[in-house]
């Protein structure tokens, strides 16, 4: 499940990368360290730094860096990695880039200099740099100060790659510096004038996240204790072997179903905000919560349940991550595909109109509904009524971005391009309209109205989705011996 386990041999298999880096790889030897040679004169490039294992491995980060304006606008991480893997991964970076040698204080400065740049115009660095940066040492007075000249002749100077990079940063640096800075926009479909830029200044934000939970439980309060104990084991923490899942169903329907809503209850109590309390992980992923969901496909009510379900759907990025990662649609979706009826479509649809919530739980219910669309005919009609209600809604809030975003509009979008059905069409027209649809998801309404009329896509949910034994074993070779997030 989640994206946080990187897979090595034994007991390592369970070990999170996340931690590792959070309270492990700074203790490492610095290593070399490398950035663009052109960093500076053409405003973005490239800084790597590594550290070194005692066996020989490396870990390493890779820094994208707008010197210009943005700061850090990606990353990655790869840990332990052969040196011959690493320098294959060098020699293919240094063919386009012409990369060279520096010192670590060198590319600390470049980094953490480019960050506080940023950040004079209220530019924050890409998220991915929140784990990233525990390649980098904390930027201290412990680590000797190099001064660079960020900008462009001292100024900000945004150079977008696409309009909507260019609707992400341009409000913010209108906001700061009124016209002060100099930008360069490129001119294509997807992108919109300045203009837009005044009349949408949301364009391209993101939800701001103000749900503040609750605490549903100060105990497992479960019939069970076992249940809770196996669900924890760090064997059991991606998948759970079909023995287990008999055994577990065997209990009574309505008990089970009481456990596992006590755990998910107690479970987002304590990892709220995605804080992991001491003694929860151990350092090792804790898959409980996922593997109670889906369970709770199994024997949970339309009713309980599915509250119990939107709350969890109701947490934030940072427990999200945690717990579901890259697999939340395999987790979530189905599960609540087995436990909404109809008479629940409201209910759902008021769900997705609540502000404040984080888009990406919201996608899984849109898609869940796209999901009883395709396989239950005789729901398809409602189904379809529900996402013209949804996409209305979406077009007359889409600029105060605290009810839909523009990347949830996207991926709604997307949900509706599935069900191949014309009548939509009008209505994503109108919600395309208002500028504020993030278009990498499927591309300009031109785009979107060919999917939708001509193309069939498959059904990215197998019947290994819906049936107990098969998602967790769907979700064992999916991982293998290294996470799939």
């Amino acid at each position: 499940m989640p994206k946080k386990k990187k897979a090595g041999k034994g007991q390592q298999q369970f070990l999170s990368p996340e931690k590792y880096l959070r309270t492990k790889v700074r203790t490492l030897q610095k290593g070399r360290c490398y950035r663009s040679s052109s960093l500076f004169e053409v405003g973005e490039g490239y800084v790597i730094v590594t550290r070194k294992h005692t066996g020989g491995k490396i870990s390493f980060a890779d820094y994208l860096i707008d010197t210009y304006c943005v700061g850090v606008k990606g990353s990655f991480y790869r840990l332990r990695v052969e040196e011959d893997e690493f320098e294959d991964f060098l020699d293919r970076a240094s063919e386009g880039d012409g990369l060279i040698e520096c010192s670590y204080e060198e590319a600390h400065n470049i980094v953490y200099g480019a960050v506080e740049f940023a950040g004079e115009a209220d530019i924050e660095p890409d998220k991915s740099f929140a784990l990233s940066r525990y390649m980098l040492e904390e930027d201290t007075e412990d680590v000797p100060l190099i001064e660079y000249r960020f900008g462009k002749d001292g100024r900000h100077f945004l150079v977008a790659s696409s309009g909507f990079e260019a609707s992400k940063y341009l409000p913010k640096l209108k906001k700061t510096y009124g016209t002060d800075f100099k930008y360069i926009t490129p001119c294509t479909n997807f992108g919109v004038g300045d203009s837009d830029y005044k009349k949408n200044p949301t364009y391209g934000l993101e939800t701001k996240y103000t749900y503040t939970p609750p605490r549903y439980a100060e105990a497992w309060n479960v019939h069970n204790r076992w249940l809770v104990e196996e669900l924890s084991k760090p064997e059991n923490s991606m998948w759970l072997e079909d023995r287990l899942i008999d055994r577990i169903l065997a209990l009574p329907e309505e008990e089970l179903r009481a456990d596992l809503e006590a755990i998910i209850r107690y479970v987002m109590t304590i990892t709220s905000e995605g804080k992991i309390p001491e003694g929860f992980d151990d350092g090792r992923y804790n898959g409980i919560l996922a593997s109670a969901i889906i369970l709770l496909g199994e024997v949970g009510n339309n009713e309980s349940s599915l509250d119990l379900m939107l709350e969890c759907c109701r947490q934030s990025e940072g427990f999200y991550d945690y717990h579901f990662g890259d697999c939340a649609n395999e987790i979530i979706v189905p599960t609540l595909y087995k436990l909404v009826t109809p008479d629940k479509f409201d209910k759902l649809l008021e769900f997705m109109k609540e502000p404040g919530l984080y888009s990406m739980f919201k996608c899984c219910v849109s898609c869940t509904m796209a999901l009883l669309a395709r396989r239950r005919p005789e729901q398809r009609q409602a189904c379809l009524e529900w996402f013209g209600s949804l996409v209305t809604f979406a077009t007359e809030t889409l600029p105060k971005v605290q009810y839909i975003d523009g990347s949830l509009a996207g991926f709604i979008t997307a949900d509706v391009v599935s069900l191949h059905t014309e009548a939509l069409l009008p209505g994503l027209k109108a919600m395309y309209a208002t500028g504020c649809v993030d278009q990498k998801i499927c591309g300009g309404i031109d785009e979107v109205g060919k999917l939708i009329l001509h193309e069939r896509d498959k059904d990215v949910f197998k019947s290994s989705h819906f049936e107990i034994h098969e998602r967790f074993a769907d979700m064992k070779a999916r991982s293998g011996n290294t996470l799939c997030f």
